[in-house]
């Protein structure tokens, strides 16, 4: 089978982060199982692999990747113009499905002149990605619950669908978030860094700060209990300052380690496996509330327990699979607490690292493609597409949004 994986915005080299990690991730297992696959990719990549081309998008070329292809994967908010291409050659399309919640926090969507209407484009351009893609990927209980209340709107859902599989199986699939047997094999091979007793992996700075870690941190250190930090994210130049000073004002200098520039992929590896646990801090929001954070996988991959703010799905994923702490980033005791007994040798550190022994395989990709793998043996579009009443339904939102037949608008 040919696969055409579209990776948007996002690289596939060193400096990739957690969308486009999770697409070279799927792509590598996706070739791992047989299939030829494409990753097309915004700039090019020294990334190679076995089953797998990376490619560079291009307004000549992406056209062909689609039409030549069984089957096209795209990540969540994908340009609508491959979505399109692919509904009308005939291809089947697996879309990521991650709602367009996190975008509001997106610095590049508060400061243009009209926020709502550049959100208005990106809900238009999901709505139609809910209506195309013949399968879908979701993250998370949480995000599948989301998706099929979406779909249920969007009057995708029905007989069709329910008569084929009452758990929609051949609709939607939980791929969690996690890491795959490739990534594993790399982990067990690298060199440690210089070790540190945390690791903050918070993730996109929009919505994710440590800044709950400085007074938790110097309570710590006062108490002759002190710990390491280091963050595996540069702040964005606009904020570098703040954090700096606040390391300073909190007297934390020869504790916190602030990189300068981003981090490697294959960098990574080496300062998780020198950490003792991660520190993962956000604000409370609708993102924060309804998602899992990509880098969640840190944990399961490297066996590394987490203290977590207590907001939403991510603390609830730790909580439930015990394998660190959700707490209230703004209890600066509590925090402080948690942070000791998670990184410090004991009976709470003992009882994270065995549920992280016990649940690790429940999160690699190769045990969560059963359903993705079926769809793709099936070869079939879902039942409802090319029904009068979707083509009808698409023919509408096309009439009222013309402008999704065009390149989106980029915010990243």
């Amino acid at each position: 089978m040919k696969i055409s994986v579209f990776c948007g915005p996002y690289p596939a080299d060193e400096h990739m982060g957690g969308t486009g990690l999770r697409m070279w991730e799927l792509a590598q297992a996706l070739a791992g199982d047989g299939a030829h696959v494409t990753l097309i990719v915004p700039r090019p990549s020294p990334f190679t692999w076995p089953g797998i081309t990376v490619t560079t998008f291009g307004e000549d070329t992406w056209q062909g990747l689609i039409a030549s292809a069984d089957a096209v994967v795209t990540t969540d908010l994908p340009d609508t113009r491959l979505l399109l291409h692919a509904y009308h050659c005939g291809v089947l399309t697996v879309a990521e499905n991650a709602p367009p919640i996190e975008h509001l926090h997106y610095a590049g969507l508060q400061g243009t002149p009209d926020p709502q209407a550049l959100y208005d484009e990106l809900l238009d351009r999901y709505r139609l990605q809910l209506l195309l893609a013949d399968h879908l990927l979701v993250r998370s209980p949480a995000e599948r619950a989301a998706t099929l209340g979406a779909l249920a709107t969007a009057g995708r859902l029905g007989w069709l669908h329910h008569s084929r599989s009452p758990a929609l199986a051949h609709l939607i699939s939980l791929l969690p978030v996690g890491f795959n047997h490739a990534s594993a094999q790399h982990a067990a091979t690298a060199e440690p860094a210089q070790p540190a007793d945390l690791a903050w992996n918070g993730g996109i700075w929009d919505y994710c700060e440590p800044s709950p870690l400085w007074p938790a941190l110097a309570r710590l250190r006062d108490d002759g209990q002190p710990l390491s930090l280091r963050l595996l994210y540069p702040p964005p130049p606009h904020t570098r300052a703040t954090v700096m000073a606040a390391v300073s004002r909190y007297g934390l200098g020869g504790l916190v380690e602030v990189p300068e520039t981003s981090v490697g992929h294959h960098q990574r590896d080496g300062l998780l496996i020198a950490a003792r646990a991660i520190a993962c801090t956000g604000r409370d929001g609708a993102e924060t509330q309804t998602c899992h954070r990509l880098r969640l996988r840190d944990a399961f991959l490297y066996q590394l327990p987490v203290i977590i703010d207590h907001h939403g799905a991510s603390a609830d994923l730790v909580t439930r699979y015990r394998i660190g702490t959700a707490v209230d980033p703004a209890d600066t005791l509590a925090l402080a607490t948690a942070l000791k007994a998670t990184a410090a040798d004991g009976p709470a550190r003992d009882g994270y690292l065995s549920a992280l022994a016990a649940a690790r395989d429940r999160f690699t990709f190769e045990s969560n493609m059963t359903g993705l793998r079926a769809f793709l043996a099936a070869g079939q579009h879902a039942p409802d597409i090319g029904t009068r009443q979707h083509t009808e339904t698409v023919a509408d939102l096309m009439a009222r949004r013309p402008l999704l037949a065009g390149p989106p608008t980029p915010l990243l």
